[in-house]
């Protein structure tokens, strides 16, 4: 009887090992989902362009930086004309709105661009985003010989929804010495990462 007693405690062992195991995986794989379901990230492309700044050279459909698609439509500086000069600017580039709610994590301005290949340290641009208030600098494209992604993190300027939604970027050139232009900025957008 002992032994019998023995491999019915050790069947009823092993049997409990398993539920707690099945338990445990599903609870995990629940709260996984729940966290996986909570966390979002939305791209808010440039969408508009008003023209407030119309110093540089357009190519193409405005407006010019709602999308990777170079050489299709951008914003540029002609050489030695139109955006070449020192404080040549363009804007203001609007962005999608974004009608979620919920806790913002972090809002990161990304910038397609480059500035003129043979002299990327004394002709490029710098990108000015506007949060509401103030126009702030918050980037620019000084030795970048080729295109390029930069990206910066802008939560501390756009922390609020309605920050996000009235945000806008506009260009300015920097020339140092020669102006000699040939700076292009091809596309922008916003990176929303946020909980529900």
């Amino acid at each position: 009887m002992t032994r019998n007693a023995n491999s019915v405690i050790g069947a009823l062992f092993i049997l409990l090992s398993i539920s707690i195991t099945v338990v445990c995986a599903f609870v995990y794989e629940q709260r996984l989902q729940n966290v996986t379901q909570s966390i979002k990230n939305t791209q808010l492309w440039v969408n508009s362009f008003d023209a407030t700044r119309d110093q540089w050279a357009k190519k193409n459909i405005s407006p010019y930086l709602n999308a990777q698609d170079f050489p299709d439509n951008y914003v540029y500086g002609e050489t030695r004309g139109v955006g070449s000069n020192d404080g040549d600017q363009i804007g203001d580039f609007g962005f999608e709105d974004h009608s979620q709610t919920g806790t913002i994590n972090s809002v990161k301005l990304r910038v397609y661009g480059r500035a003129r290949p043979a002299s990327p340290n004394e002709n490029y641009f710098s990108v000015y985003l506007w949060d509401g208030s103030t126009w702030n600098q918050v980037m620019d494209f000084r030795g970048q010989h080729s295109f390029v992604w930069k990206e910066v993190d802008v939560s501390s300027y756009l922390n609020t929804w309605d920050k996000i939604n009235g945000a806008k970027i506009y260009l300015e050139t920097e020339a140092i010495g020669e102006n000699w232009g040939r700076q292009i900025c091809d596309a922008a957008l916003l990176v929303v990462d946020y909980e529900i």
